[in-house]
């Protein structure tokens, strides 16, 4: 089978691989997409220190079951499943998983670092991911292109929720990327009213303003903080998500949420260049919450799909280019170089649009 395989930092490799081996305990899927995360142009860039050279990448996928061990049970040959990719140990004496926080399980097991992932023809579902939830039926009414989107949605709801994004609440998206998309889309979906986001590439500004009852903001020749207070009577937003993994948009985000607000570190940002410079007494005197939000869990999914099913997500407005396995290359160019939302790879040979 065609698969990508991580050899080292900026290394990747579209070449044949063995397909996966069929056992009594788990399941095999054929991947029908695979969406490519920024982890994945991490690898295919600098690289990243849980992945080995000989790792099947790509974890953002729905594909169809082509082979249900004899151990397994609840699933069948045909249905369609996504997953959430990071598999926690799963021991009682867990502190994490033992609270139903799988995915800050420090032995987790992360589907395309830690084991072959879904930028292939076919991927294993490792037995462990079985017991905790973690493989997701997909509704056949949800399209394999939505469908696609559920892991990354449901980071972006693992972080709402943390955050606390409410029906009524006024929300910054900082930062138009895919993620920055996914999060606008959820809080509209949520009921947030007015939803912002901030974007300083023009390219993916003309994408934003294709999507309805979001007010984007040209943050290259706008004031981002002028255009919230003339939209929240001058509070400033309920809530600012950071989805732009850029010191200066972490730093600058307090400064546009109202007194009592909230402020999400969503994006991550390079190590050894993480640190950032905060008013801590814009924090103190204004009570301001600020909190961080790393992966998701089964239930998060779950509610992925289920927002899917029910026509809640412009998603053919977030997916906005589409290549076949062995252009996956064209894909990172176009992240690398910010002009697309999300880009759908098809292991089949989807032609590339």
């Amino acid at each position: 089978m065609k698969a990508a395989v991580y050899y080292g930092p900026g290394d990747v490799r579209v070449e044949e691989r063995p397909e996966p081996v069929a056992s009594e305990d788990n399941l095999v899927v054929q991947i029908n997409c695979c969406a490519i995360c920024g982890t994945d142009v991490k690898l295919a860039t600098i690289g990243h220190h849980r992945a080995k050279p000989g790792r099947i990448i790509g974890h953002e996928l729905v594909g169809h079951i082509v082979h249900v061990g004899r151990n397994v049970a609840g699933f069948a040959e045909g249905e369609r499943v996504t997953m959430a990719t990071s598999v926690g140990c799963g021991k009682a004496n867990c502190p994490y998983c033992a609270r139903g926080l799988h995915n800050l399980c420090p032995d987790a097991l992360p589907i395309g670092l830690g084991v072959d992932g879904a930028l292939a023809e076919f991927m294993a579902v490792p037995p462990q991911a079985l017991p905790g939830g973690n493989v997701v039926k997909v509704p056949d009414r949800v399209p394999d292109e939505a469908a696609a989107l559920s892991e990354p949605m449901s980071c972006a709801i693992n972080a709402q929720e943390i955050v606390g994004v409410s029906a009524g609440d006024s929300v910054l998206i900082i930062g138009g990327g895919p993620l920055g998309a996914i999060h606008a889309e959820l809080a509209k979906a949520g009921g947030a009213r007015p939803v912002m986001i901030s974007e300083f590439s023009e390219v993916r500004l003309e994408m934003l303003r294709g999507f309805a009852d979001v007010l984007v903001i040209d943050a290259a020749n706008e004031d981002v903080g002028d255009v919230v207070a003339q939209n929240t009577d001058g509070l400033g937003a309920d809530v600012a998500v950071v989805a732009a993994p850029n010191r200066q948009a972490h730093e600058a985000s307090i400064n546009h949420v109202r007194k009592g607000g909230a402020v999400s570190f969503f994006a991550s940002l390079p190590s050894g260049k993480s640190e950032v410079t905060l008013d801590s007494r814009i924090i103190h005197y204004r009570e301001l919450r600020l909190c961080g939000a790393s992966d998701s869990r089964p239930e998060h999914v779950r509610k992925a799909v289920g927002l899917l099913a029910d026509g809640k997500i412009d998603y053919d407005k977030i997916v906005t280019h589409r290549v076949s396995l062995a252009n996956l290359h064209e894909g990172f160019e176009l992240m690398k170089q910010r002009q697309c939302l999300k880009v759908l790879v098809f292991p089949s040979g989807q032609e590339s649009q």
